[in-house]
Formats: C-alpha cells, structure tokens, sequence
C-alpha cells in the first residue's frame, strides 16, 4: 500500500531518547514543512504550514494550525490547492530526555480547489486526525518537532497520511523549578561523651565517669548500711572495758560519716540481782555508751538515746555462767539508705 513506508516512520520517532526536557512556557508558534500520502487519485505534495500552541500543563497543548499544499491530479495533470484549518490536542508523554514524545488528535476543515480549463471547482470536508510525534529542545526559546499523523474525511470517506517536520519558538517561559539541593544532616553530636545523643539527653554535661540511663542521666544505687554494737560488761559493772572502746568509735565514725542517723543504745543484765537493782544498771550500762559517744566522740546529744531493759530481754540462758555473761550486755544497731552515682569500669 502506498502509506505503509509512512507508517514505518512513527515507530522510529517514538523510539528516539536522551539527555533532559524542561518545558517552562505557555505559548509556542512553528513553522511546519511535511509531504502528505493521498488516497484519492492525488499525487503526493509537500506541505508547509504554521501553528500557534497554548500550553495547558506539563502535558497537555492545543495547537490551532493552518496549512497548505499545492498537487495535481494523477490522470490529467489538473492542478489541485488545499488549505487546511484544524485544532488539535497534543498530549506529551513525561520523560527526562531531551526527546519528548507526544500523541495528537484534533478535528478541522480542508478545502480543495480543482482547477480543469480554467474553471475552478471546490470541495470541502470534515477532517478528524490522529498521529504520533516527537519534540526536541534545541535550547534557548526554540524546539524541533516531527510527527506523522492520519487524516480522515467524515464526508468522502478516504484517509490520507502526512508525515510533517519543523520548528518551535516558545515564549511566554515561567520559571523553571528549582530543584532544592539535598540538605545533608550534620552527624548527630554526644557533647558530654556519655554515650547518649544531644538530641536525647536531659542531662547534659554528666560525668563521662558515669554510667548513664536511656536518656543520659546518670544511674543511681540505693542500698542500705548498718552496723551494730554489742559489747559486754563484768558483773554489776557499767564501766566499757578497753577492749570494746574499738567498738564504741566504730560506731561514732559510722554516724559521723551518715550525719541523719540516730541510735539507740539498749542496756541489760543478767537475772542475778533484783529486777529493780537490774533496771538500774542497765540503765547506767546504757547511759555509759551515751556518754562516751558524745563526750569522746562529739556525737551530738539528739542524736543518740540510751534504754535499759534490766534482764526482761536476755540473749542467752542465765542458768550457765557463759549465758550470763553475754546478757550483761549493752547492744545497738543504726542503719540508712545510701544513693551512689555507678561508675564505668
């Protein structure tokens, strides 16, 4: 068939791509210049036009053309003019290429004029059309376009084929978008080096001695200290003997070294004695470690009571002597909660 070398045509500018397109304006004029394939008995004719495009959006244009063409009829040689008015939409296909793809329909008016001796004859049709084109920025306001398109008449019944070349001016240009530049994130900073990121950390400027929670505060342990006091004394006696003055100071450092703490010193005896001689002594054995406590030790008064029990709270059996012994007895514990900061190994 005489349009199948034209139709092998699309298939080649629909394959072209490289490099980018940016299409920033809203108006363009082109100038066209093609060959068109007839079906009637027409011999084939150079084209040449002109169109005016209004740009829609990034894909969408209207084009108004006009253009004509001059031929003869194939029997005869009767010279043949037609003028074609038409509006067509062109929708471009998206890519970033310089090439840029499109497809276009539209509708318009032909009219021929066939001249035979002299006396000229008009015909006029309808024609639908569609195809499929390729632009190219060429830089600057200007762009290359091609495209091959069918024509068909809605009064005649015949379809001609056109394959048209020409170039752009765009103009009416918007802004081209700015592509902002990627914004690369500084690295995350840990300023006081505890391991936990400024962003995260609610206590800035930790110790980097420490060790420190998920949020960068540094951990605490709470523990409770004690120590206790037992020391024995000889047979109605209330006086400490030497050899327990140890256990006495380690009692006052231990409250020197915890200022909130407070004991009470518990004095007993054995069951020898009555209850109210026992009662006594206790008490005086009780009072004794009070007073060494704050005269030799500078514990402060308040802070330290002093109990006797007499025997009504014994240790041991007072049946044996060994049990006695350990019942004449003046005892007493202190004990606090203490909170350390960890530290790193």
């Amino acid at each position: 068939m005489k349009h199948t070398h034209v139709l092998a045509l699309s298939a080649a500018i629909a394959a072209v791509s490289a490099g980018a397109y940016a299409d920033t304006h809203k108006f363009e004029i082109h100038a066209d210049l093609g060959r068109t394939f007839f079906e009637d008995p027409i011999n084939d004719a150079t084209t040449w036009g002109l169109g005016f495009g209004y740009v829609l959006n990034e894909n969408w244009t209207l084009d108004a053309v006009a253009s004509q063409y001059d031929t003869e009829t194939e029997a005869g040689g009767f010279s043949v003019d037609g003028t074609q008015y038409r509006l067509d939409a062109l929708y471009h296909i998206n890519t970033e290429s310089l090439w840029r793809p499109y497809v276009a329909f539209g509708v318009g008016d032909q009219k021929r004029e066939l001249s035979v001796a002299g006396v000229a004859e008009d015909a006029r049709d309808t024609l639908l059309n569609l195809g499929a084109g390729v632009k190219r920025d060429l830089g600057g306001n200007w762009e290359f376009r091609t495209d091959v398109r069918a024509f068909n008449s809605l009064d005649n019944e015949y379809t001609d084929l056109a394959l048209n070349a020409g170039i752009s001016y765009l103009f009416g240009k918007t802004a081209a978008p700015v592509k902002a530049a990627p914004v690369v994130a500084e690295p995350e900073k840990d300023s006081d080096g505890d391991g936990v990121l400024d962003s995260k950390d609610q206590c800035p400027d930790t110790p980097k001695t420490h060790k420190v929670d998920e949020v960068g505060c540094s951990l605490k342990l709470t523990e409770t200290v004690s120590i206790e006091l037992n020391i024995t004394f000889d047979t109605a006696k209330a006086i400490i003997k030497p050899e327990f003055e140890g256990e006495v100071a380690n009692l006052a450092r231990f409250m020197d070294q915890y200022a909130d703490t407070i004991v009470t010193v518990e004095g007993h005896t054995d069951s020898q004695g009555s209850d109210a001689y026992n009662q006594k002594l206790s008490q005086s054995r009780a009072d004794s470690v009070k007073a060494a406590l704050i005269t030799k030790y500078g514990i402060t008064a308040d802070r330290v009571n002093a109990i006797g029990y007499g025997e009504a709270k014994p240790a041991a059996d007072n049946a044996t002597a060994e049990g006695r012994e350990k019942n004449r007895r003046v005892v007493g514990n202190v004990s606090t909660k203490v909170t350390t900061t960890e530290t790193r190994n």
